[in-house]
């Protein structure tokens, strides 16, 4: 009598095979139908990293300009101050050198005047400068008188100044004390050797100045009137 032997180990190996193949199957198809998703998921998460590459070297930029945006200030900084440590040097440059031209000046000036006392005797008019002030036809005028005598006897009297010019094409003459700004400017003189007078003078608007002649009115009787006459050009300074 024949028996059916029935071999259980090769119906659970085929019962495995068929689970692993629906498996297989199920998740080809899954995958295959939501493929969007994953390509969708991968895309956000790729993006994600570079968003907060993008974000890292954001703030790296910002701090770098930061930086240089403090810099920057610095630089302006110092270079205005450099800047208006070269124009404060500029301007006591430029006093400097006015100052120093101004002394020339007087220098060739007072030599000339020296020079002129070699020559003369008793009380003369050595010298006479004008120099124009900042404002038109303002003028500061610079006298010099001389006494050159072996004795001690002093020199007393007193100035007149006169300026020659035209005013509307007319001949006029300006007596100094009618255009002195200093009104109670003494013209008078008593002096041994050496006197300086120095004063400001205002000339009329359209007023053209051609000639200056000073007088000197001594009080001494022995000694006559003595009158100097300068052109306005030379005396300019």
């Amino acid at each position: 009598m024949q028996h059916l032997i029935i071999k259980r180990h090769k119906t659970l190996l085929l019962v495995a095979v068929v689970i692993a193949l629906c498996l297989l199957i199920s998740t080809t198809i899954w995958f295959l139908l939501d493929r969007d998703r994953w390509v969708y998921i991968k895309s956000r998460y790729l993006a994600g990293e570079k968003t907060q590459q993008l974000w890292q070297v954001n703030r790296q930029l910002e701090e770098e300009n930061s930086q240089l945006r403090k810099r920057l200030t610095r630089l302006e900084r110092m270079s205005q101050l450099d800047t208006q440590a070269a124009a404060q040097l500029q301007g006591e440059l430029q006093n400097l050198q006015d100052e120093v031209y101004h002394l020339k000046s007087e220098l060739e000036f007072y030599q000339g005047v020296m020079a002129s006392t070699r020559k003369s005797d008793g009380l003369s008019v050595q010298g006479m400068q004008i120099e124009p002030l900042g404002e038109t036809g303002n003028y500061r005028f610079k006298l010099i008188l001389t006494h050159v005598t072996k004795s001690d006897k002093v020199a007393e009297g007193r100035i007149d100044i006169d300026v020659l010019g035209q005013q509307n094409g007319i001949t006029k003459i300006l007596n100094i004390k009618d255009i002195l700004l200093d009104n109670a400017m003494d013209l008078s003189f008593k002096f041994k050797n050496f006197k300086r007078f120095e004063g400001n003078i205002m000339l009329p608007d359209g007023f053209t100045p051609h000639r200056l002649t000073v007088r000197l009115h001594s009080k001494d009787k022995n000694v006559s009137k003595i009158e100097r006459i300068f052109d306005w050009s030379d005396t300019i300074s």
